[in-house]
Formats: C-alpha cells, sequence, structure tokens
C-alpha cells in the first residue's frame, strides 16, 4: 500500500466553506479506494470530527494572523501565513523520520514546503484554482488607496511565481475544472494531468422534490462563504447591479451564508431592500423558499459548490457565464446565464415570473448533474492519478 504526505492549509473537520468541502472530499473519497494510507499536515481549526480510516493527522498549530512583513517576504501573504516555524519543523520531521511514495500539496498557498522537500520526493498538485489568474484578476479590479492596490498587485506577482514554482515542479497537476487545466496545459504542456471537480455529499433526487408555484416567494438567493475578497466584490457589484431592477418589481433578494455579522449589518445598512442572513446552521429552507439561486462571481474562478446545492434543491440556476465551468449545462438550456452582473440580474427579472421556464430549467438541470457529481468516483480517478508519479 502506497503512503503519502497530504499538506493542507487546515484541519478540514467540519467543513465550512467551499474550500474545506473539497479538501476533506478528496481526503474521504482517497481514503476509501484501501489503496492508500495518509498522513495530513496542517493547521488546527476548532474541534475536530470523528477520524478517517486510513487517515492520520498532524496539525501542530493554528494560522497566524495577516502580517506586514509578508511584504519582506518572496511568499505571498497567505503562504506567509501558513509557514510558521512549527509546521516546517513538523514537515522535516516527517520527511526524516517517515517513508513517503509522494507529497500532496493542496492549494498554491501550500507550496512554502518546496523549500523543505527532497528533490526525488514527487509532488502532486491539488488545484483549487488558477491563481495566477484569480489573484491577478481580483487585484486589478480592487479600488481604494493607492498602496494597498500596489500591495496586493505585488502579493499577486508573488503567488503567481510561487505557482509557477509548484507546477514546474509536480510531476501530476489536478484542475477543478477544464478551464483552469486547459490554462496549466498552456504553460506546462509535458505534465500528467486530471480533472477532479468536486463530488456530492448530500442526497440526489431523482426529480426537483417541489415545483416552483405561484406561492413560491418571488425570491432569489445567494447562498455561500462570504469571508475572502473576491466573494465580497462579487456580491457588492451584484447588489449595485440589480438594485434599480430587483426593488422596483418587488423581487426579494436573500443572502445567506457564513459571514461576519458586522459585515452583513454593513450591507444592510447600504441595500435594505435585501436580506443578510448569516452563518445559518442549514442552507436548505432558505434554498426550498425561493424561485432562483444565483452565482454571479465574476472574480474567484473555481467551481462554484452552492450550484450543487441549488440543483440538488431544485433551484434553477442563474449565473454568470464564465463561473458555469466544470458544470454539464447549457446557457439559456438548462440555465440563466448572462456575461455580466447587469445583464443577469435584467434576465432575473424578465424569468422570474414564468414559471414554467423555471421549472424546465430546474428538472433538465437535475437531470444533467445527477450522475456527473460523486465522491467515489473522485476517489478512484485520484487514486489512478497518484499511480503517475
Amino acid at each position: 500500500m502506497k503512503s503519502y504526505l497530504w499538506i493542507t492549509r487546515q484541519d478540514p473537520r467540519p467543513a465550512d466553506s467551499g474550500e474545506l468541502i473539497y479538501t476533506l472530499g478528496l481526503i474521504r473519497a482517497l481514503a476509501a479506494t484501501g489503496e492508500v494510507r495518509l498522513t495530513v499536515l496542517g493547521h488546527r481549526a476548532g474541534d475536530s470530527e470523528s477520524d478517517i480510516e486510513g487517515v492520520s493527522w498532524d496539525l501542530p498549530s493554528s494560522i497566524a494572523s495577516k502580517s506586514p512583513l509578508s511584504l519582506l517576504s518572496r511568499l505571498p501573504s497567505d503562504a506567509h501565513r501558513l509557514a510558521d516555524p512549527r509546521i516546517r519543523d513538523t514537515l522535516r520531521w516527517h520527511i526524516g523520520s517517515a517513508t513517503f511514495d509522494g507529497i500532496i500539496i493542496d492549494q498554491a498557498a501550500n507550496a512554502w514546503a518546496l523549500d523543505d522537500l527532497p528533490e526525488d520526493l514527487p509532488v502532486f498538485y491539488v488545484s483549487h484554482n488558477h491563481e495566477a489568474i484569480v489573484r491577478t484578476e481580483i487585484a486589478g479590479s480592487q479600488e481604494g488607496a493607492l498602496p494597498l492596490r500596489l500591495a496586493l498587485r505585488f502579493d499577486a506577482s508573488k503567488y503567481a511565481a510561487l505557482e509557477r514554482r509548484l507546477c514546474a515542479t509536480a510531476k501530476v497537476i489536478s484542475a477543478i475544472t477544464p478551464r483552469d487545466e486547459s490554462h496549466y496545459r498552456d504553460d506546462f504542456p509535458d505534465k500528467h494531468y486530471c480533472q477532479l471537480p468536486p463530488g456530492f455529499e448530500g442526497e440526489i433526487p431523482s426529480s426537483p422534490e417541489r415545483p416552483i408555484t405561484e406561492e413560491t416567494p418571488r425570491r432569489v438567493v445567494l447562498a455561500g462563504t462570504f469571508e475572502w475578497i473576491a466573494k465580497r466584490r462579487n456580491l457588492e457589484a451584484f447588489l449595485h447591479d440589480a438594485e434599480s431592477l430587483f426593488e422596483p418589481a418587488g423581487i426579494e433578494f436573500h443572502v445567506v451564508g457564513k459571514a461576519k455579522p458586522d459585515y452583513f449589518e454593513s450591507l444592510s445598512q447600504r441595500h435594505p431592500w435585501a436580506r443578510f442572513i448569516p452563518n445559518v446552521p442549514s442552507m436548505a429552507p432558505h434554498l426550498r423558499d425561493a424561485r432562483i439561486g444565483l452565482i454571479p462571481e465574476a472574480l474567484g474562478g473555481g467551481f462554484k459548490l452552492k450550484a450543487l446545492d441549488y440543483i440538488f434543491h431544485g433551484l434553477p440556476l442563474a449565473s454568470i457565464g464564465s463561473a458555469l465551468s466544470g458544470l454539464p449545462l447549457t446557457p439559456g438550456a438548462n440555465v440563466i446565464a448572462a456575461g455580466t452582473t447587469r445583464e443577469l440580474a435584467s434576465q432575473i427579472a424578465t424569468r422570474i415570473d414564468d414559471l414554467e421556464h423555471l421549472n424546465h430549467l430546474a428538472e433538465s438541470a437535475l437531470a444533467r448533474c445527477q450522475k456527473a457529481f460523486d465522491w467515489a468516483d473522485r476517489g478512484r480517478t485520484l487514486a489512478a492519478a497518484l499511480r503517475k508519479l
């Protein structure tokens, strides 16, 4: 049986954000194949859930706070925070005391570990985003004071350099979406690749659990985690563009998910026509009482896990077209899609009362996705890709 050291940002148990759901899903699925033993190295993050068979955990420290000293480091801010002395010492101890068949680096921010890895130990890069593109886009969209904008651009350049180094070192690179894989192939055509879109943890129904009727509130819901700057920028852009369309038409807009309450409170004061509900115990009731699930991400890349929550709860999607990569859906046929948030808000306002069309979108999207997001399949795909090391 092969043995691998999996280096991740933090303990993903419990998984309460998209990146943690993805990491935990892959670890569980890979361990369930029975082909490998995993040692997971990361940072502590609250109370962990029960162990996973075939997986041992080493969590020597908590993630440090952001520090202006990162500006003096060749590492980007995220990687600088993760690469504290205790976790570096723990990595060196594992490398010196155990025999691994390979290293799995989960997210580009964990490429700080490359400095401490022997050259003959093969590396597998589990990508969550094409970070060079995403970080550059976010930095370029930043408004405000010049020093902040320059700092973000400098940090994005360091992120891009770190990811390039990781890709150059890795023997195998996984991508969540076809678009990300294509970008990696452009720069590193000789690497091995595999696509690892996420699976879905919940029950997948055979048909939408309820039709959208006149009694269904004329409500659009946006679910997610609103702690990363890109997520906030996407939300704020949609609020700005939708206000003049939704409020006069009496369309409700609910934003539900993981967020600091004071951030949602500030949004509520600026946009009293919308409702902001932080840190709910379950998304399900909020998804059942809406007509459309929203994906407004023009920034941020990656796969939108909330799309699966919407689809498998019987909600039609309305999405920025670029955010659909990795979903087996056709714009217009299975999803309301647009190139800009303004255009997307306009299409939603036009379609919100077309119940026949909304139900068609919900049914056809469910049919397309029912068998496409199985974690067990991702585990087998990842195990097969690891053999290429």
